[in-house]
């Protein structure tokens, strides 16, 4: 926005001296002394296509970063960054000693428990134990099954498979190398679902997006390729770190290979355009913090009234502005710095 201020503000310096030539004495016949002369332009009310222009990096659509559920001894690493991988395919494995002796121990537990409870369960009936003595058995056994479910959860998640087709991307470890649970240890990008590109857009575009718009994509990586896409997703909130909406564009790829972190820039063109005021880029005047303001001609009364509008795009020579205008409004387009609220003007021809 401090750029949408700058221009304006050069343009309204630019305008100064063309009102200077348009009030010099000779050039208008006001109807009155105080008239100043003016250049009038009707305001535009239209629905036009305003392509919204930004640059991100392009990434597979799901990647995601494998693990061990429990630390231990990396012993086997089956795959290399580049590998197609088959969905269920086994790509690493912990050493399985300490787990192994693990889940032996839990199942003794389990089974010393279960006897003893079956033990108690027959006392009981005989009335030789409690009723308490029966149920803290049963819960004692309970606990040693739970346990037992774990180790035998942890036993399995100590293999890394893959979860779906798709291309290690990153390898993170090596084997015989000690890993925490949770590690990263591969990255892999399945490619059931495409790539896509994630940008993120202000406020101000952020609305005039939905999924399905068109996006035009050019790549650094391919000169003169143009590869076409969509919009699949758009953020509902804004991200705390930067303050931008985050879109993502599916792409179609053409047979062509893209990497992960090429960059592309992208062109998207909203599919629903709101109508928008355009005016002529002299008539903003006073701009400031995304407002401006700009002087609207009353013909029967030759008076102008000033209207502060929003400024939502700068055109090549308009501007695009949110407001209180009217279809039917002829805006002045030279000599707004010589008015204010109420002033009487002369409207003369630019030829």
């Amino acid at each position: 926005m401090n750029y949408m201020n700058t221009a304006i503000r050069t343009w309204a310096v630019s305008i100064l001296f063309l009102g200077l030539f348009v009030t010099h004495p000779g050039t208008a016949s006001a109807d009155s002394a105080n008239a100043v002369a003016v250049t009038v332009s009707p305001v535009k009310h239209e629905q036009r296509q305003q392509l919204i222009r930004n640059s991100g990096r392009i990434s597979h659509k799901n990647e995601m970063r494998l693990s061990f559920k429990t630390g231990g001894l990396v012993k086997q690493i089956n795959t290399e960054e580049g590998d197609v991988v088959l969905a269920g395919q086994i790509l690493a494995t912990l050493d399985l000693e300490e787990i192994d002796a693990r889940q032996k121990k839990a199942e003794s537990n389990y089974a010393r428990a279960a006897a003893d409870l079956q033990r108690f369960a027959t006392l009981y009936e005989d009335s030789l134990v409690s009723l308490q003595t029966r149920q803290d058995a049963l819960t004692t056994r309970d606990s040693a099954a739970a346990e037992l479910r774990i180790a035998n959860f942890n036993k399995k998640l100590s293999v890394i498979r893959a979860p779906a087709e798709g291309r290690i991307l990153r390898r993170y470890v090596e084997s015989h190398e000690l890993v925490q649970p949770g590690q990263p240890v591969f990255l892999l990008a399945s490619g059931a679902q495409g790539s896509v590109v994630r940008v993120g857009l202000i406020d101000q575009e952020i609305v005039r997006v939905s999924v399905g718009d068109p996006v035009d994509i050019l790549l650094d990586a391919y000169p003169g390729r143009e590869f076409r896409g969509s919009v699949s997703e758009v953020a509902l909130s804004a991200d705390p770190e930067n303050g931008t909406f985050e879109v993502e564009i599916l792409i179609g790829d053409q047979g062509y290979s893209l990497r992960s972190g090429l960059i592309a820039r992208v062109e998207i063109t909203p599919v629903n355009n709101d109508l928008q005021y355009y005016i002529p880029v002299e008539s903003v005047f006073k701009a400031e913090n995304g407002f401006a303001t700009v002087f609207v001609l009353d013909e029967q009364t030759s008076l102008v009234h000033e209207v502060r509008v929003e400024v939502v795009e700068i055109l090549q020579r308009e501007v695009a502005v949110r407001g209180s205008l009217k279809s039917s409004d002829k805006v002045i387009r030279l000599g707004a710095p010589y008015l204010s609220d109420g002033s009487a003007v002369a409207v003369v021809d630019e030829g």
